[in-house]
């Protein structure tokens, strides 16, 4: 439901938000009607409701039970009259801006710290008023991406107990999948009702910050199932059709950071790491946020079709400031295209932003393989590694792998290895002057951790172990 908007003496009720797009009918239309889908989406993100044509609009992300980002500034945005201003109150605060020729009004709220008392923001121009109730400050992330982030937490193992937990959080969430645009969607209270339906990546790794934090948490969810990364970017000849929809549409509300979890449709582009990173400097530009923080969640292992995906999520995650790696490839996925076990990406996830971005001092990120410092003696390679935790280990005592390498005619051998204090030793009998070394790639699970210990879940459970991720090193 959209807030009530009370304009001059008019009054204009609440009235059902839009019907969610089924995916068959968004994806399968003809190219011409789904343009004219994404216009009509903008349209409704623009003014949220039939208030479209009143004095005053407020963007559709703003509605009752929202969470606003402590720590930065805050922007109020929406439409008027040209010319007309626009005041926005709310606790200690009031600003005004005056609309532009377009309509368009901004006012930006100063920074405020964290705070779980209900409170109103009130926003008028002239006689025209619009008011959001039980309003929180604390920390805002958006979810991105296609179906394993959009996947709901009641399709999720341990979906039950987390939904029936849910109202025991001061979480609340905003949806919105298949291309529907704010204006289809309201802030809710974290509840059994309001959960199942609700990303499940997002849900835990919320929880965790919840629970570390001990601050109002905000999701925002902004997923579609089967979309290729070209359709949340204008970069590289995207179309941005998703992105337009669902994220351009609620800039610049104030966020912390972005988790995207995409690539299923992209597993075999080659080229994945220049759409991904033309993607994130698009969404920072946008959000006129230059370090907005990205955590990237690395495909989990299939048998084949994802290497070139994982490998270019881990070289954008390496190269590519305020952004962090989330490992799935040691999760029991079965083979399934859309894994299940939802929890542990969540939950790293979490870990990922408590020290990435929150600056806990905790290793955050399992045994990332340093290029400048790993090198070739002889007939083995010797690979040295970021982010060691407390050492290396393998999580089933045998020697680290799978690894594989290749010297200059590009043949690939299956490799020893062994963990020699920090680093890892590789070579084969078959190699005499190795070139090229690859871990796991499409050869099986690798085995090769970090030693940490993490206190996660409010403390509950310690995490003593974060994966290595696939990869290739070369040498000249």
């Amino acid at each position: 439901m959209v807030d009530e908007v009370v304009v001059g003496k008019a009054e204009l009720k609440s009235v059902p938000a839009k019907t969610e797009y089924r995916k068959q009918a968004y994806r399968y239309t003809s190219n011409w009607v789904k343009k004219v889908a994404v216009l009509c989406g903008l349209f409704l993100s623009a003014f949220g409701s039939s208030s479209a044509f009143a004095a005053l609009t407020v963007s559709p992300i703003f509605r009752s039970d929202m969470v606003l980002q402590q720590g930065m500034a805050v922007p109020v945005f929406g439409a008027a009259d040209p010319g007309a201003t626009v005041t926005v109150q709310f606790r200690n605060q009031s600003g005004s801006a005056v609309a532009d020729s377009d309509g368009r009004w901004q006012v930006n709220l100063a920074s405020m710290s964290a705070s779980a008392f209900p409170s109103t923001m009130t926003v008028t121009s002239g006689s025209a008023s619009v008011s959001f109730t039980s309003v929180q400050v604390g920390e805002v992330w958006v979810y991105s991406g296609q179906s394993n982030m959009g996947l709901p937490l009641s399709n999720a193992n341990g979906g039950s107990a987390a939904i029936a937990d849910s109202p025991n959080h001061n979480i609340r969430l905003f949806r919105m999948t298949g291309g529907a645009g704010p204006g289809s969607s309201s802030w809710q209270v974290a509840s059994a009702t309001t959960t199942p339906g609700f990303s499940a990546v997002a849900w835990w790794m919320g929880l965790e910050l919840s629970q570390t934090l001990n601050v109002p948490v905000g999701l925002i969810q902004a997923t579609h199932d089967g979309t290729s990364i070209s359709e949340w970017t204008h970069s590289n000849g995207g179309t941005g059709d998703d992105y337009d929809a669902m994220v351009k549409a609620i800039q610049p509300f104030a966020v912390r950071g972005i988790a995207w979890y995409q690539g299923e449709s992209d597993g075999g582009d080659n080229t994945y790491d220049i759409k991904l990173t033309g993607m994130i400097d698009e969404w920072r530009g946008d959000w006129d946020l230059p370090g907005l923080p990205f955590g990237i969640v690395q495909l989990t292992w299939r048998p084949s079709g994802y290497v070139p995906c994982r490998e270019a999520q881990l070289r954008v995650a390496t190269s590519t400031p305020n952004t962090f790696l989330v490992v799935t490839t040691d999760i029991p996925v079965s083979n399934a295209l859309h894994p299940r076990e939802k929890k542990p990406v969540g939950i790293r996830l979490g870990v990922g932003a408590r020290g990435a971005v929150y600056g806990e001092n905790i290793e955050y990120s399992g045994p990332i393989r340093d290029d400048t410092a790993s090198f070739v003696s002889g007939n083995t390679v010797v690979i040295n590694f970021t982010h060691l935790g407390n050492g290396l280990f393998t999580g089933d005592s045998l020697a680290p792998g799978p690894f594989k390498i290749a010297g200059s005619n590009g043949r690939f051998q299956t490799a020893n290895a062994m963990i020699v204090g920090n680093s890892v030793h590789v070579w084969s009998s078959s190699v005499s002057a190795p070139k090229t070394v690859r871990y796991q790639w499409d050869y099986g699970v690798g085995n090769l951790y970090n030693l940490v210990s993490i206190p996660t879940e409010g403390g509950a459970v310690l995490v003593e172990r974060l994966p290595a991720p696939q990869f290739e090193l070369k040498f000249p």
